[in-house]
């Protein structure tokens, strides 16, 4: 996928992208670690976080901006956490396009962003 500029049909970059559902972060973490020097974008669905493990995100990939919430927050607000976890969308994104990039829309299973003149939606 390249960007281009509106007023030219010259490419001015290209942005690999990279849809993964992990089956949960301990099991996927290894994948995006191994696709992390090629892939500006990861577009990650089933990372089973609670709201208190969010900011594990930005400590395992800290090169990337992550954009999304838990999406176990009424249950961890229902008493303890039982049974197998669920759930979840993240976008990250390279810190060096955070300068073109702004997130619309964040909630449990839908992060949607624009960078440059593309729209991302992950769900």
């Amino acid at each position: 996928m390249a960007t281009r500029d509106r007023n030219s049909s010259t490419t001015l970059r290209s942005l690999i992208l990279m849809s993964y559902n992990m089956h949960g972060l301990n099991q996927g973490c290894s994948t995006v670690r191994d696709f992390r020097d090629c892939v500006d974008i990861f577009m990650l669905q089933e990372y089973w976080r609670t709201p208190a493990n969010m900011s594990r995100l930005s400590h395992l990939f800290p090169d990337y901006c992550p954009f999304g919430m838990s999406a176990l927050e009424d249950c961890v607000q229902a008493g303890p956490l039982t049974g197998r976890p669920y759930g979840g969308v993240v976008t990250l994104i390279r810190n060096e396009l955070l300068s073109e990039c702004e997130c619309l829309y964040t909630a449990e299973r839908l992060v949607v962003v624009r960078t440059s003149n593309i729209l991302l939606c992950n769900v």
